[in-house]
């Protein structure tokens, strides 16, 4: 995520000119036609709405307030370039949401972390899940629509669910790592090798975003993965499964996990290697004794504290 957020930049509201208009309506009434000669009735005109910034600052939206939504009004802002969602797959949204009556921030996921769903319309709805078929990952889709008799103008954003990029080459003695469909990675454990004393921090992919700090809420997909076994303990990642929000630096993880992606960018796959000391020892739990191996894509972090 990009670190300029520019939270002061909202909507841009032109506010009608009310009693002229009506002035006119009045005049018009006084001296028009008959009943006979009464012209057909014009349709209204779809509203216009603006949208103008780039991708991971907050958008500006300019329209008419109040608007008046007959029916929904959709656009592309602009198309993805990445890969075309999945139906009943992961989809990342970062959605910014202003009221069409005052302008006022409805949602604003700029100011926290984008929210992951299901590409389904149980999880999403019908009515977002209609907007975003057929789309791919990188767009910027405008929507407005009345909601319970308030118009409401929102941008989504369509964000990867999957770190991408230049693999790095496997390091001797380490975790070899190999992606699937959708990068969905599987973890191979050296045959015959030991597990080092001492942490490991090695990125598989170096993302290009903002640096991860401690405090932030991070958006990611893992697995996790038992040194001794080869065994997937936990993971993020398969059917009707979705990315996490964790808080790094508030105790919710283990000490390794929790130091290791620090300073890392975002977009980046790391893997962290975890000894006992770092991970669940002593503690009583069944994996105490067992060096962790964790491959985790950093999808997204919220503003810098």
């Amino acid at each position: 995520m990009p670190r300029d957020h520019r939270r002061s930049t909202t909507s841009r509201i032109r506010t009608a000119w009310a009693a002229p208009a009506l002035a006119l309506v009045l005049a018009l009434t006084a001296c028009g036609p008959g009943d006979d000669e009464a012209p057909a009735p014009v349709p209204t005109a779809e509203p216009t709405i603006g949208v103008t910034g780039t991708g991971g600052t907050v958008p500006t939206l300019d329209f008419q307030a109040p608007l008046t939504l007959s029916d929904p009004v959709e656009e592309v802002v602009w198309e993805g370039a990445g890969d075309p969602l999945v139906d009943g797959g992961p989809v990342l949204l970062r959605v910014y949401t202003v009221s069409g009556t005052d302008g006022s921030v409805v949602r604003d996921d700029f100011a926290s972390v984008p929210a992951a769903y299901l590409m389904t319309p149980d999880s999403i709805g019908s009515e977002l899940y209609t907007v975003l078929e057929g789309h791919s990952v990188g767009a910027r889709i405008m929507y407005a629509a009345a909601t319970d008799g308030t118009p409401l103008v929102s941008t989504i954003d369509i964000l990867p669910t999957s770190a991408s990029g230049d693999i790095s080459d496997p390091e001797a003695g380490l975790p070899s790592v190999e992606h699937g469909e959708g990068g969905v990675p599987t973890v191979t454990i050296p045959e015959g090798t030991e597990p080092p004393a001492e942490p490991v921090v090695r990125q598989i992919i170096r993302g290009t975003g903002g640096q991860v700090a401690s405090g932030q809420q991070v958006v990611i997909q893992f697995v996790a993965v038992k040194w001794s076994t080869g065994e997937v303990f936990d993971t993020t990642w398969g059917e009707g499964r979705l990315p996490q929000t964790v808080t790094l630096g508030t105790d919710q993880l283990i000490e390794g996990f929790d130091e290791g992606l620090v300073d890392l960018p975002v977009g980046s796959e790391v893997m962290l290697v975890v000894p006992p000391g770092l991970a669940f020892g002593p503690s009583g739990n069944e994996l105490a004794s067992e060096t962790l191996v964790y491959v985790v894509d950093i999808l997204a972090v919220s503003p810098p504290a």
